[in-house]
């Protein structure tokens, strides 16, 4: 089996990160826009980078504000859009905010301005806690939260009113194809099989025909934040009119695998898997949405074997067959997974 380098970055890797810290950092040389807050007296206290980009830089700032009645602190999570679209990423917030995402347990984050200057959102930050983090330890013993996590995702699929686009009708198509062809590059002996269950992904994706709802685009455990009660979920970036199967599946997929990457077999965060499916059928989720879901359970193996082979290749491919044969099993309408 092919295995990726150990070489650490060179200088050319070295530089890029450091511009990309610098764009990040230049967010903070002024305060946030804040305001959707209403007036009152705001001082910054400190400013981090919370995630270097080029594209996306993120920064917090740490404010006290006093609107009349006191000074108290507020976390302030800023997030660029050097190429566009912060100020409608603001609106959607505002939006699901209005439809029921304000609610004390299901919630998105307070937008509270925009700069279009620095093209830069500022939004209520999350509960540090994340559903990812909980497949560190024994993932069975989070399967009522992720049961609550199905009810938020079936709320979000049963919203009108809110402006996001429609997914591009060959987009599933282009990326499969990109995937197929970069992983037959450095799995030569495995190109007929990656040729036919790509093929099979792209046949089952055609059959589902089902309504198109708001989906989120990245419903992974990484963008699912926990607070006492609440379910706060972030990046609404991919968010689309698409079919209900395709967060299910992105969901899914991203479990299992994230869960293989903490424990070394996908069967360790199979738990996740029901509990997240009933949640979403008792809270309304559509029924054929997930009959169909194991469809882009597969396109989603796919894409995490191209991030992990290609994108940023791992050390140790050993996982490969077992994370192929999961592929082949969902395209046959089984979520399950084998031990390497």
């Amino acid at each position: 089996m092919t295995t990726g380098t150990a070489a650490g970055p060179g200088p050319a890797a070295q530089a890029r990160r450091a511009e990309r810290l610098a764009i990040a950092a230049s967010l903070l040389e002024s305060p946030p826009p804040l305001e959707e807050l209403g007036p009152g007296r705001v001082v910054v206290r400190a400013g981090s980078v919370v995630h270097p980009s080029r594209s996306r830089p993120v920064v917090r700032w740490e404010l006290t504000v006093d609107a009349g009645s006191g000074p108290a602190p507020l976390a302030v999570i800023g997030k660029g859009y050097r190429k566009g679209g912060g100020e409608e990423a603001g609106r959607l917030l505002r939006q699901l905010r209005r439809a029921g995402f304000d609610h004390p347990r299901l919630q998105v984050p307070a937008p509270f301005g925009f700069d279009p200057v620095r093209r830069v959102l500022a939004q209520e930050e999350a509960p540090p806690t994340t559903l990812r983090s909980l497949l560190d330890g024994d993932p069975g013993r989070a399967a009522p939260v992720v049961a609550q996590v199905g009810r938020w995702l079936a709320r979000l699929h049963g919203v009108t009113g809110v402006d996001v686009p429609v997914l591009v009708e060959d987009f599933e198509r282009g990326k499969l194809t990109e995937y197929a062809s970069a992983l037959a590059e450095v799995l030569p002996h495995a190109e007929d099989r990656l040729r036919s269950l790509t093929e099979r992904t792209l046949d089952g994706l055609a059959r589902d025909t089902g309504p198109r709802v708001v989906t989120h685009g990245d419903f992974q455990p990484g963008n699912i934040h926990l607070g006492g009660n609440r379910v706060v979920v972030i990046d609404f970036d991919r968010a689309a009119y698409a079919p209900a199967a395709r967060d299910l599946g992105h969901f899914i997929g991203q479990t299992l695998t994230m869960g293989a990457s903490r424990h070394g077999s996908l069967d360790a965060a199979t738990p996740w898997v029901g509990a997240f499916l009933r949640g979403y059928a008792t809270a309304g989720g559509d029924r054929a949405a997930v009959a169909a879901a194991s469809t882009y359970v597969a396109r989603t193996f796919a894409e995490v074997l191209f991030y992990r082979l290609v994108v940023r290749p791992m050390r140790d491919w050993s996982f490969v067959p077992a994370w192929l044969d999961a592929w082949e099993a969902a395209l046959d309408g089984v979520v399950r997974s084998s031990r390497p």
